[in-house]
């Protein structure tokens, strides 16, 4: 079984991999670690940051962690891939996509205190997850025509700003069992 995971910053990516990778004993991938660590190479503290001063005007990063995660899945059979860009580089995947709106997204990015997350007040994150989304969609339709906001390249969208990460692993859980593609 292939699950790509695209979505917004914010909405529980991260969270729902785990769960599901658990639930289903799968392996977890994330192309967000990937390009953390090449923020980090590139004297990054802040994602966004790197994101919006660098990578925005060195497309090879990008080229560089997509070239990865398709390899990643030609060669495995059974894993669960937080990427934005999964959906299009593993085409055989159940793909899903979490969306939540960029208030909670803020809220929920400055309570979890992430490292590569400068932001000093909600407001900052919510600016911050707003240009981080604005900047991938950008790239990614300049670099490989794919629209990340077109949600009908997905299996299944699911909004969750207003669910818990339990309901929204009810709800992921179900749509998988029932899918006979997987």
């Amino acid at each position: 079984m292939k699950i790509t995971l695209a979505g917004t910053p914010g909405s529980g990516k991260s969270t729902i991999r785990k769960l599901i990778a658990e639930h289903y004993q799968m392996e977890v991938k994330a192309t967000g670690d990937f390009m953390r660590e090449a923020a980090k190479r590139h004297g990054f503290s802040d994602i966004t940051k790197f994101l919006v001063e660098y990578v925005s005007t060195h497309p090879e990063v990008d080229r560089e962690v997509d070239a990865e995660q398709k390899r990643f899945g030609e060669n495995h059979d059974h894993f669960v891939l937080d990427a934005h860009l999964g959906f299009h580089f593993v085409p055989d995947s159940f793909k899903i996509c979490l969306t939540c709106s960029f208030e909670e997204a803020g809220r929920r990015i400055f309570e979890a205190k992430r490292q590569t997350e400068d932001a000093t007040t909600v407001e900052e994150a919510v600016i911050t997850s707003r240009k981080r989304r604005e900047t991938m969609r950008t790239n990614f339709l300049e670099l490989y025509q794919v629209d990340i906001d077109d949600f009908e390249q997905f299996d299944l969208v699911l909004d969750t700003t207003e669910m818990s990460p339990e309901e929204v692993f009810a709800k992921l859980t179900k749509a998988i069992d029932s899918t006979e593609t997987v």
